[in-house]
């Protein structure tokens, strides 16, 4: 079973020369959609979670948690580690605190979506996962340095120059300075000389594993489903490890039978979300605040995962699958047969490699968002063990030069898990575009 790290669903946290509680407390107000169960302050002396006694704490040093469970815990943790099971992330993190190269050791080696923040002898210690799965950022001014899961709490507080801790790091700042260490990176050291065989079955070993790390403590599993090669292959291998539900969602008139098709084939339950003009343009505002991003494409996206994780909630499932980050590994976008073509192998592998470094700003910290009002999000191709063999794939099990052919060792993973081979080899479109939420909010653009 999991720990109780899913306890804190978001995090604040301020050191500065003076009392920093009052800041704090404004701050975890800006972000009270995460608060699902209300607040805790964590510090040197004292963890509290009573929101009326508060204001009689001091401290220059203090960590604010929204809280998703009741928490007794006095690191802040925001996510889960899914392997080894029963990983005690908040115990190895207080080695790492007394001495921050123990981390490469301890926190490289596991598969943990995680964003932290502790306090150690007067020194604050933070960081987050490999990949970034949680959204983390830091910002320092003369007295006083701030981090949060959202850039919003930084920004209500004053601070200006906020950036993203980066993902694989660890830091440790005290009144005497700051320690930096980064644990792991996201590189390719050589390629592997390896056949569409072996290739494919090792995808699947490794795919199949995250996702029953990821299915463990839940009784059903809501998967966004858009009918194409990921979420299929996330419903077909998860429908063999617990119950499956299916989620599509989509605008008036934009119903993709494909969609509906696909889920009967699976011989699986579906719901189908239908969004109206009016309940799009209603939530532009929630979601733009919530994603922090007025970008038309991530506005659409975000919308989906909101209302999808709403749906989700409301059926008392915890956690929503998505498919995130399998076009990036497995060279799915059509801009990297274009870059193959036109620019050659390693241009194309650069920019593969680029967009997986880059997913926890383009992709994960907005999905992540977006569903923290409602429940968590969980993402089996965002396995580290699975990143870094698909990396050490060649180009050509990926992609081919004979028709624009793309993520080809992935649907040769989907066939061997027995997805049918038309939804295995169909084109889909992304799903901003399929949905038809991108199109209606580009029209309300238009006036």
């Amino acid at each position: 079973m999991f720990s109780d790290l899913d306890r804190t669903n978001g995090i604040v946290a301020l050191f500065g020369e003076d009392d920093v509680i009052p800041r704090l407390i404004f701050a975890l107000k800006s972000i009270s959609h995460r608060a699902r169960y209300g607040y805790k302050i964590i510090t040197e002396d004292e963890s509290l979670d009573n929101i009326l006694e508060f204001d009689k704490i001091r401290s220059n040093l203090a960590i604010g948690c929204c809280l998703s469970k009741p928490s007794n815990d006095n690191v802040a943790i925001h996510g889960k580690v899914y392997h080894p099971e029963g990983f005690e992330l908040s115990r190895r993190l207080k080695e790492v605190f007394e001495d921050i190269e123990k981390a490469p050791k301890i926190l490289s080696k596991i598969d943990a979506d995680f964003a932290f923040a502790g306090i150690d002898n007067d020194s604050l210690i933070y960081g987050r996962d490999s990949l970034g799965t949680k959204p983390l950022y830091f910002s320092k001014e003369s007295k006083i340095l701030g981090i949060a899961s959202e850039m919003k709490a930084l920004k209500s507080i004053g601070f200006k120059n906020i950036e993203r801790v980066h993902p694989g790091s660890i830091h440790k700042l005290s009144m005497k300075g700051e320690q930096s260490l980064v644990f792991d990176r996201i590189e390719v050291n050589s390629k592997l000389n390896i056949s569409m065989e072996e290739a494919s079955n090792k995808v699947l070993e490794l795919l199949s594993e995250s996702i029953r790390r990821r299915v463990i403590g839940l009784d059903r599993v809501v998967i966004g489903f858009s009918g194409g090669l990921d979420s299929s292959l996330l419903a077909i291998i998860s429908s063999k490890l617990t119950k499956v539900t299916l989620l599509s969602i989509h605008t008036n008139g934009s119903k993709d039978e494909d969609v509906i098709n696909s889920a009967k084939n699976l011989g699986l339950e579906i719901e189908d979300l239908q969004v109206d003009a009016k309940q799009l343009r209603d939530r532009i505002d929630l979601i733009q605040n919530l994603i922090e991003s007025d970008k038309v494409m991530d506005l659409a996206i975000g919308i989906g995962i909101n209302l999808s994780a709403k749906r989700c909630s409301e059926t008392g499932c915890n956690a929503l699958f998505l498919g995130q980050l399998a076009d990036e590994l497995f060279g799915g976008y059509a801009k990297y047969f274009k870059a193959l073509k036109d620019r050659g192998e390693e241009f194309a592998e650069d920019m593969m490699l680029k967009d997986v470094i880059d997913a926890h700003k383009n992709n994960f910290e907005r999905d992540e968002k977006a569903s923290s009002p409602y429940t968590e999000i969980r993402l089996p191709y965002a396995n580290i063990d699975l990143v870094k063999y698909a990396l050490s794939l060649p180009l050509s099990l990926k992609i081919g030069m004979l028709g624009d052919q793309r993520k080809l060792v992935l649907r040769e993973v989907a066939i061997k898990a027995g997805l049918p081979k038309d939804i295995a080899l169909r084109r889909k479109k992304a799903f901003q575009y399929s949905s038809g939420l991108q199109k209606l909010l580009v029209s309300f653009a238009k006036g």
